[in-house]
C-alpha cells in the first residue's frame, strides 16, 4: 500500500504566497508591512489549529501562585526591595511604588488643563512662565527599576506571540469594523514596532502592551464564530487565553498611570476597549465608568479640541492627529447614546464641535480604484456622531411633559434636514450601493448598523408618549389626543423596522451565536415597547385619524421615509414581533448574560400581555354569547305572532275557537323585532 505524501506547510502569508515570497510569517509580516499594506496581511485559518509553541523555561513563566495575592507573606516581603528573582506578589507588594511620583507641575498640582487658551495657566504663561514648570513634561519620564521589573515579569506571562498575533489578525479582519476604534495600519504599524523594541524601557511600550492585551481579550469575545470555528489557539483553550490577556492588562494599567499621570492616546484607547469588553459581558454600568474614565484622560490630553491648533507636539504627524480626531468621535457617539439609554447627564454635554470631527478620507482594501471615489468605512461613524448632534440639538430637554407638537416637528426637521444629507452609500434607499458592496464586505453590516441607529434615535424621540397618563390625555384637546395616537402606532411602526434591521442584521453576521451588544440591547427595547403598547387593550385604534398620508412610494421616501403615516400596525403583528425577538434573545443567551437577563424578563412580560389578550377574548366571547341568547329569546314572540297570524286565516269555524283561547292583548312589545 502506498503510503500518504505528507503535504507541504506554507510557510509565507497568503498576499506573500501569491508573490512567491519567503516572508518572516510575523503578523504583520515585513513585506507587508514595506508595501504599506499591513491590514492585508494574512494566514490560513489552520494556524490556530496548530501545536502550541515550545513551553518557555521556568524562569521566564510564573506560576499563577505569583500573581495572586498570599496575605500570610505580605508582611515579610515588604521590607524586601525587588530584584529580578522576586515574584510579581514581592515587587507589586514593595511600598516605595504604591505612591507614585510626586506631582511638581502647575498643571498637575491645580489640575489645569496645560493647552488650555482661556484659564489661569494661560494667565501664567502670558506672564513669561516656564512652559516645563507649569505643564506636563514633554519628554517620556524614565522607568524605575522596580517598575521595569515588574513590567518584564508580566510580560514574561503574556501568551505567546502566535496567539497574539491570531488575535490581532482576527480583531483586524473581523472585529474592528464594528466599533472603528482604531485605524488598522495604524496600529500595525505601532504593533510591528512594539515588537521589535525594549519593551519596558518607556512608559509607551508598557501602555501599548495594555492597548494589545485589551484588543486581544476583546476579540476574543466573538469566538468561535462562523468563520473562525475554534475553541483554542496553539492547543491554549479560549477562556484561559482572555483570562489572561485581562489579568495582565489589569496588573500593568496601574503601573501606566503612576509612570504618566496625564495619559496618552493609546489609554484613552485601551480603556475604551476594555469599557466594550464588559459591555460584551452584560457588565453595562463598566461600560459607563470606563467611558468616564476614558473622557477624562481625553479631556486631559486636549482631544476635544482642534488637533491642528499648534498646541501640540511637533512631532505628531498628520495620521496621528486624525486618530486623535477619530478616537474623539468614537467617545462622542458611545456618550450620547449610552446616556440617552440610561438616562444619564453625558460626559461631554455639549455640542459636536466641527474642528474636532474627522477630515482624512482613508481607504482600506482598495487599491484599483481612485481614493476620492472609494468610501471610508468611518464615515458610519461620523454619520452617528452627526446623528447624536443633531438629537441633542434638537431633543427633548428637560421638559416635564411630553409634547406632542414639538416631538411631530423634531420629526419633520428630522426627515426634511438631516436624512437628504446622508450620502448615498449610507441612505435609506441606496441605488449606488452594489457597486461597492462586493469590494467591501463590511459596508453593507455598516449601514444597516446606521440605520438601525435612526430607528433607535426615533424611538427615542416618540416613546415619552407612553408615559402619559390616561387621565391627562382626556383633558387635552381633540387635536393633540389624534396626535397621541397617532405617535403611539408611529413607534409601533418604528420598534417593528427596529427588529426587522436587527434580525437582518443578525443574518448577515452568520445568524450565530454572538456577543455584541448591537445585536441584544435594540431588540430588548423595542420588544419593550410594542409590549407595551399592546399592554392597551384599545391599540391599535379600530378608527384612527393620522396626520401624514400618503399614496405613492415617492411620498413615502420623501416626506415620510419610515412610512408611518401610511402603514397599518396589526396586534397579532406586534405580538409576533415580540415572539420572534424573544427567540433571538433565548438564543444569543447561550454566550451572552445580557441577552439571558433580557430573554428572561422580556419572557415574563409576554405571559401578562398574553394572558390580558386571553382575557379580553373570553369577555368578548361571553359578550357574544349572550347577544345571541338574546337574539333567541326575542325571536319568540315573533315566533308566537306568525302562528297567531297563520291562525287568522283558517276557515270561520276556527275563527271563534282561536279568539277564545287567545283573546287580543294590548302589550305591543312582540312589534318591536319588526
Amino acid at each position: 500500500m502506498q503510503s500518504s505524501q505528507r503535504k507541504r506547510v506554507v510557510s509565507s502569508c497568503i498576499p506573500c504566497y501569491t508573490r512567491k515570497q519567503k516572508c518572516n510569517r510575523q503578523y504583520p509580516c515585513n513585506h507587508c508591512s514595506r508595501r504599506r499594506r499591513p491590514e492585508q496581511c494574512a494566514y490560513n485559518p489552520t494556524q490556530a489549529t496548530l501545536p502550541p509553541s515550545p513551553p518557555q523555561t521556568q524562569k521566564d513563566q510564573p506560576q499563577d501562585d505569583e500573581i495572586q495575592t498570599d496575605d500570610s507573606q505580605q508582611e515579610s516581603r515588604a521590607d524586601r526591595r525587588p530584584s529580578a528573582s522576586s515574584s510579581i506578589h514581592d515587587t507589586i507588594a514593595w511600598g516605595g511604588l504604591k505612591e507614585g511620583r510626586e506631582p511638581t507641575s502647575l498643571a498637575e498640582v491645580f489640575g489645569y488643563f496645560e493647552h488650555s487658551k482661556s484659564n489661569t495657566i494661560a494667565l501664567v504663561r502670558k506672564l513669561g512662565a516656564d512652559d516645563n514648570a507649569t505643564g506636563h513634561s514633554s519628554e517620556p519620564a524614565p522607568v524605575p527599576d522596580e517598575t521595569a521589573i515588574i513590567a518584564q515579569r508580566l510580560f514574561a506571562s503574556m501568551p505567546s506571540r502566535s496567539i497574539l498575533d491570531f488575535l490581532v489578525r482576527y480583531f483586524v479582519a473581523e472585529v474592528s469594523w464594528m466599533d472603528q476604534l482604531i485605524y488598522p495600519p495604524w496600529f500595525l504599524s505601532h504593533y510591528q514596532k512594539w515588537w521589535g523594541m525594549e519593551r519596558t524601557s518607556t512608559a509607551y511600550g508598557i501602555e501599548f502592551a495594555v492597548l494589545v492585551l485589551r484588543i486581544c481579550s476583546y476579540a476574543s469575545q466573538f469566538l468561535p464564530s462562523p468563520t473562525c470555528t475554534i475553541d483554542s489557539i496553539r492547543g491554549v483553550p479560549l477562556a484561559d487565553i482572555r483570562k489572561s490577556c485581562d489579568r495582565l492588562a489589569d496588573a500593568l494599567t496601574p503601573i501606566c498611570s503612576r509612570l504618566d499621570a496625564c495619559g496618552s492616546l493609546i489609554r484613552v484607547q485601551h480603556v475604551a476597549f476594555a469599557g466594550l469588553r464588559s459591555l460584551c459581558q452584560g457588565r453595562t454600568n463598566a461600560h459607563w465608568e470606563a467611558l468616564s474614565c476614558a473622557v477624562r484622560v481625553a479631556q486631559r490630553i486636549g482631544l476635544h479640541v482642534d488637533a491642528a491648533s499648534g498646541l501640540y507636539s511637533p512631532n505628531m504627524d498628520e495620521l496621528e492627529k486624525e486618530m486623535r480626531r477619530r478616537t474623539f468621535c468614537n467617545l462622542y457617539v458611545w456618550d450620547s447614546v449610552l446616556s440617552k439609554r440610561l438616562d444619564q447627564i453625558p460626559f461631554l454635554p455639549d455640542i459636536l464641535n466641527p474642528d474636532t470631527m474627522p477630515r482624512m478620507h482613508l481607504v482600506l482594501g482598495l487599491d484599483d480604484v481612485p481614493q476620492a471615489d472609494a468610501p471610508d468605512l468611518f464615515t458610519e461613524r461620523v454619520l452617528e456622531a452627526q446623528l447624536a448632534n443633531f438629537w441633542r440639538t434638537h431633543g427633548l430637554g428637560n421638559a416635564a411633559e411630553y409634547d406632542p407638537i414639538a416631538a411631530e416637528e423634531r420629526y419633520e426637521k428630522f426627515c426634511n434636514e438631516f436624512l437628504p444629507e446622508i450620502p448615498p452609500v449610507f441612505a435609506l434607499y441606496p441605488d449606488t450601493c452594489n457597486k461597492w458592496d462586493t469590494r467591501l464586505p463590511t459596508l453593507p453590516l455598516q449601514r444597516q448598523m446606521f440605520h438601525m441607529a435612526i430607528l433607535e434615535s426615533l424611538c427615542h424621540n416618540f416613546r415619552p408618549v407612553l408615559f402619559q397618563e390616561s387621565n391627562s390625555i382626556q383633558q387635552l384637546p381633540v387635536y393633540k389626543q389624534i396626535l397621541l395616537s397617532s405617535h403611539k402606532k408611529t413607534l409601533a411602526v418604528i420598534a417593528l423596522n427596529l427588529l426587522e434591521g436587527v434580525s437582518a442584521l443578525h443574518l448577515m453576521m452568520g445568524g450565530s451565536h454572538t456577543r455584541h451588544a448591537s445585536l441584544i440591547i435594540p431588540t430588548f427595547e423595542a420588544a419593550v415597547v410594542l409590549l407595551f403598547l399592546c399592554s392597551d387593550e384599545k391599540f391599535p385604534p379600530k378608527e384612527e385619524t393620522t396626520l401624514r398620508r400618503g399614496s405613492t412610494a415617492t411620498t413615502i421616501k420623501s416626506s415620510d421615509p419610515f412610512g408611518v403615516g401610511v402603514t397599518d400596525v396589526a396586534r397579532n403583528e406586534c405580538i409576533q414581533a415580540v415572539r420572534s425577538a424573544l427567540g433571538r434573545l433565548q438564543t444569543l443567551a447561550d454566550v451572552n448574560h445580557m441577552a439571558e437577563v433580557g430573554a428572561r424578563t422580556l419572557a415574563s412580560l409576554l405571559v401578562k400581555i398574553e394572558n390580558i389578550d386571553e382575557d379580553q377574548t373570553d369577555k368578548q366571547n361571553n359578550t357574544l354569547l349572550r347577544l345571541d341568547t338574546d337574539s333567541i329569546v326575542a325571536i319568540d314572540p315573533a315566533l308566537q305572532l306568525s302562528e297567531a297570524w297563520s291562525c287568522l286565516q283558517t276557515p270561520d269555524y276556527a275563527e271563534g275557537e282561536f279568539l277564545a283561547d287567545n283573546p287580543p292583548t294590548t302589550d305591543m312589545s312582540v312589534f318591536s323585532w319588526f
